[in-house]
């Protein structure tokens, strides 16, 4: 924090600059031959008497009385070493009026000043005055010769080092030169000290008598010329002169830095008339006895609610006593501070929701403007503050306002107060530890000034700028002040607050918390069949655990279209992860045809969490699933932009049931130090033609097991169930042809095609059974694969018995794969598998077996609820046929007997003509003949 604030308002300062308007015309060149600022003592803390001097070269023999004043001063200012203060409160002030009529009380003399003209010195007293509404602090004088008042504005130079700054505009324009200005301010303005230099005009009326010659330099010889001298009050009684006591007891109205560490320099400048700046400098002698110097400040910080898991405000208290007394050295000044709250009191993500955040440009900081009262955006605010200094009349109102985030320090806050003339800005920084999410506030470089206390309050309610640890027991505030004065060395402190109660008043949560999120699912519409976006969402409450991952699966039959959609590339995904929010926003890293949905999460204490809004995108494999899905956060909150938040969810398929399941990856827990604290999720599968419903109404469910961070798991299930499937069309074909070895005795290869029409209801079950005269070769099942040899993808060769394909609308490419013998330990016979293989894989498994009457049946119980819009069949003949003819197919036509049922409860049954190819290639040619001449015929 490089803050400082006006505490200091020096009075008299600028008589120096202000009488510069006294002398002739000025060259271009700086007119200023000498300029020094001299302390009565450099005691560290102290109260010393301030001289002022310096001088103008004389240039009224060089100009006529016609020439042009233009290079007089027109503006002074008077900028003094940082961490010179004083307390324009330490004495009463002289009103305009008073000091117009030269009724000025007695106890408002801070100081007297002397000016040199080539005809004449002139003394006069330095008042501290009433100042405008808009001034911090205001002296001024008269000199005899001119009766023309001279005032000096103070102000603070706040945004830098709020050093004092003295500054005289629009200076009398007169035509006697000035050659020499002095002037003295004095520490503690009541001391008996300053009797004899103390004038009552409404006692002593007319010319001032003068008063500099009651200065003496430390050698008690009386002032000179001589500007490397320093002059303090002498102890001698003038001619005419009578002391005059001060009504007011003996206050500080000056103080010396606090620092020992460094000179430091005071510095003039000159602004004239025609435009024309001069400077001069001077270096302020270097403090000592910084040993003798007491620091003793204390913090404390306490939430606003004493719930766990909850938002809350917190108010910091913090308190540097001063001692001020006229003889004792003040203490130190706080330079800075931090303060390390508990782990688990983090910041809360929804505090900033809504919020914008205040400038340095806006606050008017440093360079921007540090005159100037800050004007930062009311919907950055986020706090209250109070700042109170002794050398104020009063506290300052101000506020707490996020600051605009910076590289490398993300989350500043701006601390602004107003009154008094006197404009604060503070900027402070907010560390959070990137792993934990603990908070170390720091204020660095504070103001060498007399802060009393500091007081600090965040807003709390439903949208607290903080959550609460998730556990009831007292928390430590440790906290570590750095003092102006070096050779103090830095303090540290602790203090305490205690959480009683769970969330709402609730009982105190055990270890582990609660686990019981709640689980919605659903599509947008019911019908059978159709294309329906699809949503799942939970939520847990606060004080229960935060979910750490979820694993989702959908109900039998419910599928997607991804044909024609692209993956999010893994190098997109990447790139996303590293890129802003803000960056993501404007311009996706995943191509737009490969979104599928949308998502909303939740995060934050409270009743009102931050909801952020991502996208979903179809990814391909990942973690061994053949598909994924990746979602796309930015993390945009008010001000804060802290990235991309990129999750995959591995997408695998039930080779059997095609039941899909999509398990996430660990959902995110902290990011940017902000633990994330997770309310909600909701995913929406909202693509147009994407997710599809089942054909089967009947009733399902969508199960969902979650797991927290304290080791909970829970299942959930949200009931699931389409209607209207008995108004779909079911009717599909199927085609039966063998070939090659049709003779008795044969092994003929078969050729099996089942197609459906688009909008049917999907098949459940498929039964075949041939014709008596076709058996089941047992001397050809030489070689079974075994269910873990399966599973590997490692069945032998001799298992092998063909090939299979499968097209569905809801991919680009069919399935395709060989056909096994696979054992069944419930079968006496082995199953017929088909390991179809493409974006995802299915086995679909047919039992066989012979039943009454001896034919030979394959059923195929288990058809997944998905669209195949044609499935081939290939069964290898001859060495490898698993049919034998008994007796020869070239004989009558023969006809397998089919059921097939489907998913909507539809069941045909049909006969189907075993399509054959007899006689040779003679006989082929014949019949070939036959049907184009009937063809034509019938044309």
């Amino acid at each position: 924090m490089r803050a400082r604030f006006l505490t200091a308002l020096l009075p008299g300062l600028l008589v120096a600059a202000a009488l510069l308007a006294l002398s002739a015309p000025a060259q271009a060149e700086t007119p200023i031959t000498y300029f020094t600022t001299r302390p009565g003592n450099i005691q560290a803390g102290g109260h010393p008497d301030v001289e002022i001097r310096f001088g103008v070269e004389n240039r009224l023999a060089q100009v006529s009385q016609s020439a042009c004043n233009c290079e007089d001063a027109k503006d002074a200012t008077v900028h003094l070493p940082a961490g010179f203060i004083g307390d324009p409160h330490a004495t009463p002030q002289c009103s305009i009026a008073e000091f117009s009529s030269d009724s000025c009380p007695i106890d408002s003399q801070v100081g007297i000043v002397s000016v040199t003209t080539p005809f004449a010195p002139f003394d006069a007293p330095v008042y501290n005055l009433v100042p405008p509404p808009d001034v911090a602090g205001l002296t001024g004088f008269k000199v005899f010769l001119f009766d023309t008042p001279q005032f000096t504005v103070l102000s603070a130079r706040t945004g830098s080092d709020y050093g004092l700054d003295a500054r005289a505009t629009s200076i009398y324009h007169g035509t006697f030169p000035l050659v020499a200005l002095q002037e003295v301010l004095w520490g503690v303005p009541a001391d008996s000290r300053h009797d004899l230099l103390r004038l009552d005009k409404t006692k002593v009326p007319g010319e001032a008598p003068s008063y500099l010659g009651a200065l003496c330099d430390e050698h008690g010889a009386e002032s000179s010329p001589d500007p490397n001298s320093v002059y303090q009050p002498c102890d001698t009684n003038f001619v005419g002169i009578s002391p005059v006591k001060s009504n007011s007891p003996p206050a500080p109205f000056l103080q010396a830095p606090t620092s020992c560490d460094s000179s430091q320099t005071s510095r003039l400048d000159v602004l004239s008339y025609d435009g024309e700046t001069t400077h001069a400098s001077d270096t302020w002698p270097r403090e000592i006895g910084c040993d003798q110097l007491s620091f003793n400040p204390s913090l404390y910080a306490q939430p606003t609610t004493t719930q766990t898991d909850s938002a809350s405000g917190i108010d910091v208290n913090l308190t540097v006593p001063q001692q001020l007394s006229p003889t004792i050295p003040s203490p130190t000044e706080l330079r800075g501070a931090t303060v390390t709250l508990p782990e688990g009191f983090s910041i809360n993500p929804n505090a900033a929701d809504g919020k914008t955040a205040c400038s340095d440009e806006q606050g008017h900081v440093g360079a921007f403007g540090d005159e100037l009262a800050a004007q930062c955006p009311e919907f950055s605010k986020v706090g209250s503050l109070e700042i109170d200094s002794s050398a104020l009349p009063g506290p300052l109102p101000g506020s707490v306002y996020l600051g605009r985030p910076q590289a490398g320090d993300p989350y500043r806050i701006l601390l602004v107060a107003d009154g008094f003339a006197t404009h604060v800005k503070i900027p402070g920084d907010v560390h959070a530890d990137p792993n934990t999410g603990q908070l170390v506030i720091t204020f660095t470089d504070l103001p060498q000034t007399p802060l009393t206390a500091f007081d600090m309050h965040f807003f709390g309610s439903e949208r607290g700028l903080l959550a609460t640890p998730t556990q009831c027991g007292t928390y430590a505030v440790t906290s570590s002040f750095t003092p102006w004065d070096s050779a103090l060395g830095s303090q540290t402190s602790q203090q305490f607050f205690t959480l009683t109660s769970g969330p709402g008043g609730a009982p105190c949560p055990g270890q582990p918390r609660p686990f019981s999120p709640s689980f919605e699912a659903a599509a947008s519409g019911n019908t059978a069949g159709a294309h329906s976006p699809f949503a799942v969402q939970f939520n847990r409450a606060d004080g229960d655990q935060i979910a750490s991952a979820a694993t989702i699966s959908t109900p039998p039959g419910f599928s997607a279209t991804i044909a024609g959609i692209p993956y999010c590339s893994d190098a997109a995904l990447t790139a996303a992860a590293a890129a802003s929010g803000a960056a993501e926003e404007a311009s996706p890293s995943c191509p737009l045809a490969s979104q599928v949905g949308s998502s909303v999460a939740g995060a934050g204490a409270g009743n009102h969490p931050l909801y952020v809004s991502g996208k979903v995108y179809l990814a391909g494999p990942y973690k061994g699933a053949p598909l994924s899905l990746a979602i796309i956060t930015p993390a945009l909150s008010g001000p804060y932009d802290l990235g991309d938040v990129v999750l995959r969810v591995a997408v695998s398929v039930n080779p059997v049931t095609a039941q899909i399941t999509a398990a996430s990856d660990p959902l995110p827990q902290i990011l940017e130090g902000i633990p994330l604290r997770l309310r909600s999720v909701r995913v929406n599968l909202d693509r147009p033609g994407f997710t599809l419903n089942p054909t089967n109404c009947d009733p399902f469910a969508v199960g969902a097991d979650i797991f927290g961070t304290e080791g909970g798991a829970v299942n959930r299930q949200a009931a699931f169930q389409i209607a209207n499937c008995r108004s779909l069309p079911y009717g599909p074909k199927l085609a039966l042809k063998l070939s090659g070895g049709l003779k008795r005795r044969g092994h003929p290869v078969v050729h099996a095609v089942f197609s459906t029409t688009p909008g049917e209801a999907n098949t459940k079950r498929v039964s075949v059974a041939l014709p008596k005269g076709e058996l089941l070769d047992q001397s050809h099942i030489n070689t079974i694969c075994t269910r873990p040899d399966f599973a590997r993808g490692a069945c032998p060769a001799g298992s092998l018995l063909g090939t299979a394909e499968a097209s569905s609308p809801l991919i680009a490419q069919p399935l395709r794969g060989n056909v096994y013998l696979r054992s069944n330990p419930s079968h006496e016979l082995p199953d017929l598998v088909a390991d179809l293989r493409g974006q995802f894989n299915i086995e679909l498994a047919g039992t066989i077996d012979t039943i009454k009457g001896g034919s030979l049946r394959t059923t195929f119980a288990t058809v997944p609820d998905v669209p195949v819009t044609r499935f081939d069949l290939n069964l290898a003949g001859g060495a490898k046929g698993l049919l034998i003819n008994n007796e020869s197919l070239c004989g009558k036509v023969k006809k397998a007997t089919t059921a097939m049922v489907g998913q909507n409860g539809v069941v045909v049954d049909t006969k189907t003509k075993l399509q054959s190819r007899c006689g040779g290639k003679k006989q082929h040619r014949k019949r070939h003949s036959r049907r184009r001449h009937e063809t034509r015929k019938a044309g």
